[in-house]
């Protein structure tokens, strides 16, 4: 899916791609200077366990087997590790998925049950048992244009096996299925049908307009060794 150029608009009835007099409308684009000026987003470099919502990002999951933009839950407890750290929705062993996690070393780092790893600057996600997302959320705080980048890749060593998505509000960017293992080779081999999904394209954001990246059970309808590793970035246009 590489190479899509696309500039979605939330604030009109239009749903799908606006013309090019109206792309234009989420201001933001006075050319190089004014895009400098702008920061860039990357999930897993601004990721912290100290707070959520963290800046723009904030992390959770769906309240049902739902993925819409307005179901989204705030999850409630951090665990800070030397090497992973966790967001779940709230404390005790019940809560613990979906979750929410990230590398915050500079190499690849291994679950504590050594059952999946996560490359720097990768996030980790698996859905909960009954359906419910994980769910990484950008609010956009100011109006401009971006390129999107989303990289999912099932990163279990018992191959993972969800269905991955990006949204602008509730407009679908990419919809796809995670059918095996393409994480850091070092620690698995490469393997399955659809080890990967990628986006990258432009997008158009208004202040308030909400970027949704989730993971689900995928079609077997369970979480079992799902965790699916994330890297999404937005660099401004």
């Amino acid at each position: 899916m590489g190479g899509r150029a696309l500039a979605l608009c939330l604030s009109c009835a239009c749903g799908a791609s606006c013309s090019a007099s109206h792309a234009g409308g989420a201001g933001g684009d006075g050319g190089p200077a004014e895009a400098a000026a702008r920061p860039s987003y990357d999930a897993g470099r601004d990721f912290s366990a100290n707070a959520n919502p963290n800046g723009a990002w904030r992390y959770g999951y769906t309240a049902g087997a739902a993925l819409v933009a307005a179901d989204f839950q705030l999850d409630t407890i951090a665990v800070a590790g030397d090497t992973i750290s966790f967001w779940h929705p709230a404390d005790g062993q019940a809560a613990y998925y979906p979750y929410v996690a990230a590398n915050i070393t500079g190499a690849t780092a291994v679950d504590p049950t050594g059952s999946w790893a996560v490359r720097p600057g990768e996030i980790a996600m698996e859905a909960s048992p009954t359906g419910q997302y994980s769910v990484v959320q950008l609010v956009a705080p100011e109006p401009g244009s971006y390129r999107l980048e989303a990289d999912f890749a099932g990163v279990h060593t018992r191959l993972s096996s969800t269905d991955v998505h990006v949204l602008l509000g509730d407009a679908a960017l990419l919809d796809a299925v995670i059918d095996g293992y393409g994480g850091d080779p070092s620690f698995r081999a490469v393997e399955g049908q659809s080890p990967t999904a990628t986006l990258a394209m432009d997008v158009a954001v208004s202040p308030g307009d909400v970027l949704t990246f989730a993971v689900g059970v995928g079609p077997n309808g369970t979480n079992f060794n799902d965790t699916t590793g994330l890297v999404a970035r937005l660099t401004p246009r």
